[in-house]
């Protein structure tokens, strides 16, 4: 498809330097700016920026994008969803100061007695001006009150043909802690100055936690986690792969009314709003890279063995830790899904564990190589999870899938969890999946249904295919007897006949 889009500049951006952002589109595009070519991308699932000062008016300008329905980078875009192209999320247009800072990393930690908190902000700076300047950069943390908890001044003299980096760290002395029970949040402000004047601003959330494995179980602030979670694709049974703010609410509400704790991004970073719910309301992120390729198979032909999609793999891991390496809520990164394994997998790995030391990685297809910190299979069965956890571990079994929702599903629920709480090792799991895959359509009646299967297919080739309707609710966001089931099974507190004193009722929360 061919887009194009007209669009004015604020007078008072004329010393700032403009960037624009595409959120998502999908699967590949061209940009130009007032006829000037600016770039290509591809990677659907996470953003594209550029620098387009140099190619703008401050009165009319032209935006142009040529979006293309298949690419390359379709082959790790294989996932179990709608084939949509287009634009998916935001396109917006941002300005900065000539020296501002181009990037953060806040690590938000407790220290070794699970008490006081440990920060440090890691911050790059960038410059596009001619001569060296001194800057102050100022970090202060504020609660909800209003109450300062920790605030750092320091100085730094930017250079215009380096990233220059600072950081701020400290102690604060017992905060409240970030958990999906009780997502805690802190206000950290980031200032620069340069001179007595303030140019730029930022403000973000903090959570303090710590995750760590040990003696076999994932722990969240020294206490071991149970996943109830859920895979969930962005649906819409109307816009598709666009998601509104209202719905991604709608799921956060209708997750924490049915004990759902934890969802598994399949198969990519979800729309950035997502992760800010998710930090407020209390909910785990295993955050996945939009990498799926299981139409190459796993074999000798998986393009995990192969050396020149190397790149292309890192690149999209990349892309998704450095934008949302911020949130508290995410406590796992999951390397993809049903992508094979190979070479390409340890070396990803390798890479993340040296960018972000304050989470586990996972990924299904590496099983029990050294390339996941959590064993993660799917659909394995309850004897097979119970035996796992029958014997000593280094590492917990966190199941990726399980319980696939197709039809009149998903059945042995209590099952699993019966298998899950007799032993510390088994941890939970991500049900297949959250929400049908369904589009709103009418039939020759006007009567309106959720097209599924082959419903889309070429006229002349009949379908009685099931697939996307999976969930365990309704397309536009229903109860169903499945999700009835699950709040049942997920539910925190524990009933069972007591044995003593007769009549007696055994709680266990």
């Amino acid at each position: 498809g061919s887009y194009s889009y007209s669009f004015g500049v604020p007078n008072n951006w004329d010393s700032r330097e403009i960037f624009i952002h595409l959120g998502a589109v999908k699967s590949a595009f061209h940009i130009w700016i007032n006829g000037n070519y600016v770039g290509y991308s591809q990677g659907s699932k996470t953003p594209a920026e550029w620098n387009i000062t140099e190619y703008l008016n401050y009165e009319k300008n032209t935006l142009s994008l040529q979006v293309y329905r298949w690419s390359d980078g379709s082959y790790l875009e294989c996932q179990d969803f709608w084939r949509i192209s287009g634009i998916e999320r935001d396109v917006y247009l941002y300005s900065l100061p000539k020296t501002h800072i181009s990037d953060y990393f806040i690590k938000a930690n407790l220290d070794k007695n699970l008490k006081n908190g440990l920060i440090n902000i890691e911050l790059e700076l960038s410059s596009t001006e001619k001569d060296k300047k001194s800057n102050t950069v100022i970090c202060t943390l504020l609660d909800d009150n209003g109450k300062v908890h920790f605030k750092q001044e320091n100085k730094i003299a930017i250079d215009n043909k380096i990233k220059s980096q600072i950081s701020c760290s400290g102690e604060i002395i017992s905060p409240k802690q970030w958990s999906a029970e009780n997502p805690n949040l802190y206000t950290l402000v980031i200032e620069l100055i340069n001179g007595d004047k303030t140019t730029e601003v930022l403000k973000t959330k903090v959570g303090f936690r710590t995750i760590i494995i040990n003696n076999g179980q994932l722990l969240v602030n020294g206490k071991a986690i149970t996943v109830k979670g859920v895979n969930r694709h962005e649906h819409d049974p109307i816009t598709g792969h666009v998601i509104s703010k209202e719905l991604m609410l709608k799921d956060i509400e209708m997750m924490k009314l049915n004990n759902i704790n934890a969802v598994r991004t399949s198969h990519y970073p979800n729309d950035p709003y997502w992760y800010e719910l998710c930090d407020k309301y209390g909910i785990y992120i295993i955050n996945e890279a939009n990498i799926e390729s299981h139409g190459m198979g796993y074999g000798k032909e998986s393009l995990a063995k192969d050396t020149s999609w190397f790149d292309a793999h890192l690149d999209r891991m990349i892309r998704m830790v450095e934008r949302d390496k911020d949130h508290p809520s995410i406590i796992i990164w999951s390397l993809g899904n049903e992508a094979g394994d190979g070479l390409t997998f340890e070396k990803i790995y390798n890479w993340t564990k040296l960018r972000d030391d304050t989470r586990p990685v996972q990924y299904e297809r590496a099983g029990l190589n050294t390339h996941t910190d959590i064993y993660c299979p799917m659909y394995a069965s309850v004897d097979y999870i119970k035996d796992y956890g029958s014997k000593e571990q280094n590492r917990p079994l966190i199941l990726c899938e399980y319980a696939h929702s197709m039809g009149n599903s998903p059945g042995n629920l209590k099952e699993y969890w019966e298998a899950i709480d007799s032993s510390d090792y088994l941890q939970g799991g991500c049900i297949w999946d959250w929400v049908d895959q369904g589009f709103e359509k009418v039939d020759s009646n006007g009567i309106k249904y959720f097209a599924y299967g082959g419903d889309y297919g070429p006229k002349d080739v009949p379908s009685d295919g099931n697939f996307l309707i999976n969930g365990i609710i309704t397309a536009d966001r229903n109860e169903t007897p499945k999700l009835k089931e699950v709040k049942k099974v997920y539910q925190n507190i524990r009933f069972e006949n007591g044995t003593n004193p007769l009549n007696s009722i055994k709680i266990t929360n």
